[in-house]
């Protein structure tokens, strides 16, 4: 089941209206909805993105620029769109603030929504699409993409790293452009193992040396020096909020830096994680008791609009917060602009 809470005023939940949701709801979901978790969940300015493991793709939220790849206005609850052909299925995918991109099993880029920023790949003159694909580009196996507000980078196999969109701040690499119309390949001196996209920064991760992370862009809080001078620990997993960095620790530890005015940061005490989600200003964990093995949510940051789970709202600073979802075993989460996301099961 999955359940939903934070911003909604454009249906990005999924709850069959437009008012916030301040504690975990239900969704509403369509009859042919899959029974097993997703396996990507994205959410853009006010859409939101699932992706299953059977290569279907579901939308909700604002759709008045076609960033959930139809031709309609809004969707309260989430609708599946047709795919390009019957046996067409979708691998990864990722949303910005207006606009979402998908990567199809055949290695095929696909963009839709609106940017004027150079964010859809399609050329200086394209601010508008829908669901189309970027030609003349096959960039080889792609096996992450990630979107900030208004820039993507994608990963491939071979450790090669791809972007397009605003570049004003440096988040797209050498040389330094306002806008990056085409894929571009990102230069940097190591292959690429795992990457992730902040509101005008890049975070990149060394194959051969983990211990190596990259931030390219506008580090106006210092978090690449904070990054090489860290521990050495073994990383488990790395995401960007608009102005912080993250990582999961294999311990089941978080380490932080950034953006702490609402709470982003989390308490230096988390331990038992074993998953994380990151929002625009807020983040969402899976924490573990390792004696009796029963997961829990935490949350912590801005959450204004409910989106850490709190009755009537409000931010979450120096602690965290556990919403409740009673009697069911916690699978996967999600975060984005001050919404998230639980899959929960029996």
């Amino acid at each position: 089941m999955l359940y939903a809470f934070g911003s909604n005023g454009r249906g990005q939940l999924s709850l069959g209206h437009f008012e916030d949701a301040h504690t975990p709801t239900p969704c509403l979901i369509p009859s042919l909805f899959p029974s097993v978790p997703p396996s990507e969940i994205v959410a853009g300015g006010n859409h939101t993105a699932l992706l299953f493991p059977s290569g279907e793709c579901f939308v909700a939220g604002d759709n008045t620029n076609n960033q959930c790849c139809l031709p309609s206005a809004t969707f309260p609850s989430l609708t599946t769109f047709y795919p390009l052909s019957n046996d067409h299925r979708w691998e990864h995918l990722s949303a910005g603030w207006n606009f979402t991109v998908l990567i199809d099993y055949g290695g095929k880029v696909f963009v839709s929504g609106n940017g004027q920023k150079g964010e859809l790949g399609l050329g200086e003159n394209s601010h508008n699409a829908l669901l189309e694909e970027i030609t003349d580009f096959l960039p080889g196996k792609v096996i992450q993409v990630a979107s900030g507000m208004a820039h993507t980078l994608l990963l491939t196999a071979s450790g090669d790293v791809w972007g397009w969109g605003a570049g004003r701040k440096g988040q797209l690499g050498e040389p330094i452009q306002s806008m990056v119309p085409r894929p571009r390949k990102v230069e940097v001196e190591f292959s690429v193992s795992k990457l992730d996209c902040g509101r005008d920064f890049s975070i990149l991760v060394s194959r051969d040396n983990p211990q190596h992370i990259a931030v390219l862009g506008n580090d106006r809080y210092q978090i690449g020096p904070s990054l090489a001078s860290r521990l050495g620990a073994e990383i488990l997993d790395i995401q960007a909020s608009w102005n912080g960095v993250y990582l999961l620790e294999t311990s089941g530890t978080i380490k932080a830096w950034g953006k702490n005015d609402r709470g982003q940061l989390p308490p230096t005490d988390l331990n038992g994680i074993t998953d994380i989600a990151v929002g625009s200003e807020h983040a969402l964990a899976i924490a573990e008791d390792k004696t009796t093995n029963k997961r829990r949510i935490i949350a912590w940051g801005w959450g204004e609009h409910g989106n850490c789970g709190k009755p009537g709202g409000g931010d979450v600073i120096g602690e965290v917060f556990a919403p409740d979802i009673p009697a069911l075993k916690i699978v996967r989460i999600g975060a984005g602009c001050a919404t998230s996301f639980v899959w929960a099961e029996e």
